[in-house]
């Protein structure tokens, strides 16, 4: 019975010291500067499915850099609010056939 209690009690202090460690590990992950925010920006995909082109995609970029809003009175765009991301979801492998295989 006493080695049984001895064990249980070595089992909690081994599973506290884990957590403290990987507690430990989270605080100081969280403090390197990466991932203060999740990833933030725009996806081609809910708006605009299959249907998306090179100018309309130009036309998305521009808008998230132009700065037509204001944040305190001071010219603002998306990007410098943190919202720089734009992204091709699908469709990006059709765009174009190349060479006698047609590889795109």
């Amino acid at each position: 019975l006493c080695t049984l209690h001895t064990s249980a009690i070595m089992h909690r202090k081994n599973a506290m010291l884990g957590l403290l460690a990987g507690g430990l590990a989270v605080a100081l992950a969280i403090d390197n500067g990466k991932a203060r925010t999740p990833p933030m920006g725009w996806r081609s995909w809910n708006l605009y499915g299959g249907k998306i082109n090179q100018d309309l995609m130009e036309k998305i970029m521009d808008g998230i850099a132009a700065r037509r809003r204001t944040v305190d009175g001071v010219p603002t765009s998306l990007c410098d609010l943190g919202y720089c991301d734009v992204g091709l979801d699908d469709v990006w492998q059709k765009c174009g056939s190349y060479g006698k295989n047609k590889y795109s």
